[in-house]
């Protein structure tokens, strides 16, 4: 293994804890937070669940500025100030006596987030990885579900012991004296030029593959991949937050739906690993449509939940699908458009994501209010996976992408 080779992978390592903390606790627990804040304030599950939504948006909304961002400064400090924002929101949410201040800390948990996680994450991996990319992002992005898995273990073990606040603080304390100093010490954009020569972070992108945003957005595979942001955001963070209350109304113990919750996320981690390893061999695109397959497959598993047979396949085959897509979608926007503009690229492509991720809780929680259920909310999620799979099927290659767009000068004489 060369020096380069090994610094690669330290930085895979370096970014793995910084998902499992930062992500895994700072969007995964949302969940175990539900029911006590349920409790204690008495706000509507619409309300409750605009939280999360906000989280999303804020996350979303800054994520083409982190994206912009990382295609001219180091991604160290871009992650640093992210990390610092996400265990500051913490605190501030531990301190919350009514919604507006809890509404605040979530606003800027998202963007804490969004600077500190997948982005740059999936940016950094892109820039030090070529063959073995899929692989090196699937064990990196394990880190959220690893992450959710633990850390909604924590939470809940911390709210039983002192309440949602010590919960909070618990989440917070990690991101504050773990993340930043592994960030500040391991984290690079991408290696060194091979001719040694020192070049600024936008010079060095500027060299790379791709097609400019402007192009890239006259493209079809931008738009796929919007839509394919969209519908698994929306799918998967409406299952996310309401999954645990779903079990709870089934009639299974509070600890036991948050331990299901938990499992998924393990096994999360094993979809990502696996459809990214996958993803190298058959083409990211193509590994992301089966896996909206088989999503789609665990959304039917869902209506029969109350059975416990029926509910341990849904979660073995809901985790091993809720996940990949984080690892997948990246691998596509560099299959599709490339790395010179992967940073701003993936940053507005991802605000379709925070839209998905910004609809799917509270029509979720609006749909079981009106109805009392959350059956309808379910099979629009199935629907959604589908289009999703769809999505990624109409994507194309680089290549195709270039030369589509080289024959439309001729196709607008035509």
């Amino acid at each position: 293994m060369t020096t380069r080779e090994r610094q690669g992978w330290m930085i895979s390592a370096s970014l793995f804890v910084t998902l499992f903390l930062v992500f895994g606790s700072g969007y995964n627990t949302a969940g175990v937070f539900f029911t006590p804040l349920l409790k204690h304030f008495g706000w509507s599950r619409a309300q409750l669940s605009t939280l999360t939504s906000a989280l999303a948006v804020s996350g979303g909304l800054s994520a083409p500025l982190v994206g912009w961002l990382l295609d001219r400064v180091e991604a160290r400090i871009v992650m640093i100030a992210g990390a610092a924002l996400a265990g500051l929101a913490f605190l501030l949410a531990s301190r919350a006596n009514s919604f507006p201040p809890m509404l605040i800390a979530y606003l800027i948990l998202g963007i804490g987030i969004g600077g500190s996680t997948l982005l740059p994450a999936a940016l950094v991996i892109a820039n030090w990885f070529g063959a073995r990319r899929g692989l090196a992002m699937g064990l990196t992005f394990a880190g959220t579900s690893l992450g959710g898995a633990a850390m909604t273990m924590v939470a809940s073990r911390a709210i039983s012991f002192g309440g949602w606040r010590t919960g909070y603080v618990t989440l917070a304390i990690p991101m504050l004296v773990i993340v930043i100093p592994i960030i500040m010490v391991v984290i690079k954009t991408r290696p060194a030029s091979a001719d040694g020569q020192k070049i600024s972070v936008s010079e060095a992108a500027d060299a790379l593959p791709g097609l400019e945003l402007s192009e890239a957005l006259r493209t079809r595979s931008f738009w796929m991949i919007a839509l394919a942001q969209f519908t698994f955001a929306c799918a998967a963070s409406g299952m996310g937050l309401h999954l645990i209350t779903y079990l709870r109304g089934l009639g299974y113990a509070e600890a036991f739906a948050a331990g299901m919750m938990s499992l998924a996320y393990l096994f999360t981690s094993m979809g990502k690993f696996g459809m990214g390893f996958f993803a190298d061999r058959v083409s990211a695109r193509r590994a992301l449509a089966i896996n909206f397959v088989i999503a789609a497959f665990a959304m039917i598993l869902i209506f029969g939940a109350g059975r416990a047979w029926l509910l341990f396949p849904f979660v073995f085959i809901f985790g091993l699908t809720l996940g990949a897509p984080l690892v997948l979608i990246p691998l596509v926007t560099a299959e599709s458009l490339g790395l010179k503009r992967f940073g701003l690229i993936g940053g507005i492509a991802g605000t379709f994501n925070t839209l998905g991720a910004a609809i799917g809780p509270v029509g979720a929680g609006k749909i079981f209010d009106a109805t009392g259920s959350y059956a309808t909310a379910f099979q629009i999620f199935l629907v959604l996976l589908l289009i999703g799979c769809a999505s990624a099927i109409l994507c194309r290659t680089l290549e195709a992408e270039q030369s589509a767009l080289e024959r439309e000068p001729a196709i607008a004489t035509a």
